[in-house]
């Protein structure tokens, strides 16, 4: 198995539905109703694992019918079955544990992804493209807001001043503010679209105007095409030298081609770049701190949790400590 699809699969355990369930480990379970594997007692079918597997290879573009597909799919179908094991286990001590996603973050989290969408028909054809619904998002939202809830719960780590001043001394650049710029852009199909907004520009309309009419970029169109400050590294290699070249608020570039398409840039604003004080960047990392210990934390709690419970599976066997 290549290493991009181990971890590929290996990344299921907080993305996969929780109630979903199992697959079929051999060719012979064919069947909805064909339990997998039992955790603690909770029957694990087929059918609901049968469609995340489905769903991850649209997802990743893993064809299970291809020669290769068809090698691989024994793996493929043991290891996501040995995930969803453990993620079973996980939300039966959240259960236990009153740690279970309330509604009220359930709706947060939602809206909080709906802000990134110009519009509700943007979203679903983001869901869409992914073969989703909304009820299926807030199914895997529930899922890893659970899972984010027992961690916190389960963890006693604790994060020193000292080490926040290690780790800033240490790993200082990564925490500096690099040089930034404000800027908006128009995205046309065609060169001569693009030639066409410059020369409206020039007689005086405004960039924001002509991006809310012209531009083929969902994500800034509604905005005047703003897409705010920005940095090296966050754009194509294009679009970024042409951003970072304008010198002057309200300069606005030559057309500008990249896989996208055409662009015409304006920029708004430069900001250069800053050295962080440990003062300014100190809440950010103890959270990144504390987060890496309590992810270590969490998975040493969950190999525990493992070997204490009463796990069978369609391979034969046993599993677990009782």
């Amino acid at each position: 198995m290549s290493a991009r699809l181990k971890a590929i699969l290996l990344a299921l355990a907080l993305v996969l539905v929780g109630t979903a369930a199992a697959i079929a480990v051999t060719r012979g379970m064919q069947r909805a109703t064909d339990a997998v594997a039992t955790v603690n007692g909770e029957v694990i079918y087929a059918s609901d694992l049968e469609r995340e597997v489905a769903a991850l290879a649209r997802q990743y573009n893993i064809d299970l019918a291809s020669e290769d597909g068809k090698k691989q799919r024994a793996e493929i179908d043991k290891i996501v079955l040995d995930q969803v094991i453990e993620q079973r286990l996980i939300l039966q001590e959240a259960r236990r544990l009153g740690a279970e996603a309330t509604p009220q973050q359930l709706d947060q989290a939602i809206a909080d992804i709906k802000a990134n969408f110009p519009s509700p028909a943007e979203f679903e054809m983001a869901l869409a493209q992914r073969g989703l619904t909304e009820a299926a998002l807030r199914a895997r939202l529930r899922t890893n807001l659970t899972v984010q809830n027992l961690a916190a719960k389960v963890s006693t780590a604790t994060v020193s001043e000292a080490e926040i001043t290690k780790q800033f001394q240490t790993k200082r650049a990564q925490y500096d503010r690099p040089e930034q710029v404000h800027v908006a852009h128009i995205l046309v199909e065609s060169e001569a679209e693009a030639r066409f907004a410059l020369a409206r520009l020039n007689r005086g309309e405004t960039f924001a105007d002509l991006a809310r009419q012209l531009s083929k970029d969902p994500g800034s169109k509604e905005q005047g095409g703003d897409l705010g400050f920005v940095g090296k590294g966050q754009l194509v290699p294009e679009f970024e030298r042409a951003a970072f070249a304008l010198q002057r608020p309200g300069q606005i570039s030559p057309v500008v081609k990249t896989q996208y398409g055409y662009h015409v840039i304006r920029l708004i604003a430069r900001r250069a770049a800053q050295p962080a004080t440990l003062d300014q960047v100190r809440g950010e990392i103890r959270r990144e701190l504390l987060s890496g210990k309590q992810e270590a934390g969490f998975q040493a709690w969950v190999k525990r949790l493992r070997a204490r419970a009463k796990i069978t599976t369609s391979l034969g066997g046993t599993s677990g400590g009782k």
